[in-house]
């Protein structure tokens, strides 16, 4: 009987375990595609930073506060030379969080464009502030962003994943009740 319980409870552990895996696997998996860029831009805006024409792609739209927000910039009449970006989201002032530099890589596959993620951590309305260096000069642009959060959480999954730790206690309180060995009777005659 008493290896029966510690069978059980290791089931219970080893089930406790995978479930943990894997609901890490799906937090690690969703912060890696909220940074990542779609194959289609779910927003495109076109803007003039100074002497530069540019075409300012968002991955998304609206963007997910607490995230990175992917996009992509790209001239859209050819340059000759080399432009360089600096690239920074800074809140609105109703919005209480402090400018964030953003990181920019080049596009492979568009000349003379960037792709990057902007960090947008609390909701609001947001503004991208694009800087090019270029042959011509400097040009600044600013792209606006509104960013949501996701709906809120439901009490009752809050109470069901709150009270896990109850819930264990009582498993372990069943398991240890069950290999307990009863006392022998004494007879004090």
């Amino acid at each position: 009987m008493a290896m029966k319980g510690l069978r059980f409870g290791q089931y219970i552990l080893l089930g406790i375990g995978v479930v943990g895996a894997l609901t890490l696997a799906v937090i690690i998996a969703l912060s890696l595609l909220a940074t990542t860029h779609g194959s289609t831009p779910a927003q495109t805006t076109d803007v003039s930073a100074g002497p530069y024409h540019l075409k300012v792609s968002l991955y998304d739209a609206p963007a997910h506060a607490g995230f990175a927000l992917p996009f992509a910039i790209q001239p859209v009449s050819s340059i000759h030379g080399r432009l360089e970006y600096d690239v920074t989201s800074y809140p609105d002032v109703t919005v209480d969080a402090t400018p964030v530099h953003a990181s920019v890589s080049t596009d492979s596959h568009v000349a003379n464009g960037v792709q990057g993620n902007a960090e947008i951590p609390v909701r609001g309305n947001w503004t991208l502030e694009i800087t090019v260096q270029g042959p011509l000069g400097q040009g600044y642009a600013t792209v606006p962003i509104e960013a949501t959060t996701l709906p809120p959480f439901p009490y009752w999954i809050g109470w069901l994943i709150g009270l896990i730790p109850f819930y264990a206690l009582i498993v372990f309180l069943i398991i240890y009740w069950r290999r307990q060995k009863p006392l022998p009777l004494v007879d004090v005659a």
